[in-house]
């Protein structure tokens, strides 16, 4: 069976949260000359590259199976789970790495290489299990972050390295989990499908509505880090933040795959830094090391323009000249090579014609 094409979509949706996430650190939304668009910036970014992890996984297994992750033989699951503990491993390392950097910047990629080795245990889950699993860290997440991490607190584990990135303050893995299940589900989709395209807009746009009508309906209460359940603020993990935040998602996803195949020459340069993303979000890191933490605490929208498109043209003479970025090229051969020393490399074939469902 050959290879699928890569979906170049999803790239588009990885560069802009990749973007994103440049205007949280650098931009200027506060400011009498600031952008005030800018405020999209602040936690939905994140989130929308949590969501794309969780899709890539689904992705990674149904391309090596040939069929979705509950229908996928029992040699192709335990061969990506593999791929996916490793580079799970590989960005806890980069995390910790870049941590030390001392930027004021907290580092997602420790938290999101937990959460890789923490979705091995879904790859057979039906599709409405990933939906149910996404939903209880919705709702139960906070509450069971701020439990765990009252405990780890009260015997002197809060700060537990890497195990303590379950319930850090920041990216706790216990809700966020929850992007990764329902990326996972997306990742289900037939996402070339204008379809499926339509229906991720529709859902995007449907929650966006529902979660501005119970905010405008709770009224200011709901702007509030203490609401536990209703707040809307950045990084709070309330479900209601966690419900808008996945619905944007959807919206942004379905512009994008939408936009890759109708415009593919006008977001070419988008497609490839979105096909390099992890190596775009540690090179920014590293240029705020260099440049200094006054980037971040005096932050400037021409210092924002300036990383981005400096990130952009990177990754479009990258791509064009070279290929895979520098970091991705790192995860996929590494992980392929030691998923493959592990269970070897002959996962298709025979196999798919006994998968039956679980």
């Amino acid at each position: 069976m050959p290879r699928p094409a890569r979906i170049e979509g999803l790239d588009v949706a990885r560069a802009l949260a990749i973007l994103g996430m440049f205007g949280a650190h650098v931009g200027d939304h506060q400011s009498e000359n600031g952008w005030a668009w800018l405020t999209v910036t602040h936690g939905r970014p994140s989130a929308l590259f949590a969501i794309l992890a969780g899709v890539s996984i689904s992705l990674m297994l149904t391309r090596k199976a040939g069929v979705t992750g509950d229908l996928a033989p029992a040699s192709a699951v335990t061969h990506t789970r593999w791929r996916v503990a490793v580079r799970g491993i590989i960005l806890m390392v980069l995390g910790l790495v870049l941590s030390e950097l001392g930027t004021p910047v907290i580092v997602i990629l420790t938290n999101l290489g937990v959460m890789f080795l923490l979705s091995v245990i879904a790859f057979r889950w039906q599709v409405w299990w990933l939906w149910v699993g996404a939903a209880v860290c919705f709702v139960l997440g906070q509450l069971a972050v701020r439990t765990v991490a009252t405990g780890a607190g009260n015997v002197g584990l809060y700060d537990l390295p890497v195990v303590g990135k379950l319930w850090f303050e920041t990216y706790p893995a216990i809700s966020w989990m929850g992007y990764i299940l329902a990326g996972m589900a997306i990742g289900r989709l037939t996402l070339t499908a204008r379809r499926t395209q339509v229906l991720l807009g529709v859902v995007g746009v449907a929650g966006l509505l529902i979660v501005k009508m119970v905010e405008v309906v709770a009224g200011g209460a709901v702007r509030t880090d203490d609401s536990l359940w209703l707040s809307t603020e950045a990084h709070s993990y309330s479900p209601l933040e966690m419900a808008g935040n996945l619905a944007s998602a959807c919206l942004v996803i379905a512009v994008c795959l939408w936009a890759a195949q109708a415009a593919r020459p006008a977001v070419w340069p988008l497609i490839a830094a979105g096909s390099m993303a992890l190596t775009l979000y540690v090179a920014h890191l590293i240029v705020i090391a260099a440049v200094g933490d006054e980037v971040v605490y005096e932050a400037t929208n021409v210092a924002y323009a300036v990383l981005c498109l400096s990130a952009i043209l990177f990754a479009s003479l990258w791509r064009w000249l070279v290929g895979q970025g520098p970091l991705e090229k790192l995860l996929s051969v590494a992980s392929m090579a030691a998923a493959n020393a592990v269970v070897g490399n002959n996962s298709e074939g025979p196999d798919r014609q006994r998968a039956t469902r679980q």
